[in-house]
């Protein structure tokens, strides 16, 4: 049986990555901050773990915890954003931008050096996070958003340097592009379902290999230059 990690399973993208890769008869690992308040993911039946993104020290625990458990799959998905997106300066609270960067990038990246062990122990090992066109400069008509735009920027920098990183591992490491997706993130008008866009995802980790490690894939399975042009339709 092969097993998923997965952060931020409470809901949205990572809720979906649960059930689907629940029903598939994967091993499902869900993270969440709560697991007392994570209904839907404990009548799954799936491992719902505490992990707070914010607190390093529950990273390596959370690691230890495993033992010597294979891990094929990490997707790094839990991520925050900007509570009021308002263009300007007026939109910034600073103590949001810096849990921002602890949890959309910090956090991802000691979370993935710290299941190593577990994931150089699969097969087939495959590692990736959740990126953002948000996350590419040249797509920017608007100021604002400092949080999201900002962090994604970092999440895809970390995607590189990850990629490098883990080669002397062998362990592949991507950016993935869900889309404008509703969800609470979202919104209740993005135009693709939650659904598709994870089922989407999944067939694009499928074919996750070395060669294509460190590069930031849409769902449809194409590859996005990490500069992105404005002209890419959503």
């Amino acid at each position: 049986m092969n097993t998923v990690v997965i952060t931020g399973a409470n809901r949205g993208l990572g809720l979906e990555f649960a059930k689907q890769y629940h029903s598939d008869g994967w091993k499902v690992i869900a993270c969440c901050r709560n697991p007392d308040a994570a209904t839907v993911l404990s009548e799954l039946g799936v491992s719902v773990r505490a992990l707070d993104m914010l607190d390093s020290a529950a990273i390596e625990d959370f690691s230890n915890s495993l033992g010597d458990e294979p891990v094929d799959l990490l997707i790094n998905n839990a991520a925050i954003q900007d509570r009021v997106k308002i263009e300007g300066f007026s939109g910034i609270i600073e103590s949001d931008w810096i849990d921002g960067f602890r949890v959309n990038v910090i956090g991802p990246v000691l979370l993935t050096k710290a299941l190593i062990p577990h994931l150089s122990a699969a097969k087939n090992p495959v590692a990736a996070i959740i990126g953002s066109q948000q996350g590419c400069l040249q797509t920017y008509e608007t100021g604002g958003i400092y949080l999201y735009r900002t962090t994604k920027a970092a999440t895809h920098a970390a995607t590189v340097l990850l990629a490098m990183d883990l080669k002397e591992f062998n362990i592949p490491f991507v950016a993935l592009r869900p889309g404008h997706t509703k969800t609470e993130m979202g919104g209740p008008d993005a135009p693709y379902e939650i659904d598709d866009s994870v089922s989407l995802m999944r067939k694009v980790l499928v074919n996750v290999d070395m060669e294509r490690s460190g590069c930031f894939i849409d769902r449809s399975g194409a590859l996005i230059p990490w500069s992105l042009n404005k002209d890419l339709n959503e």
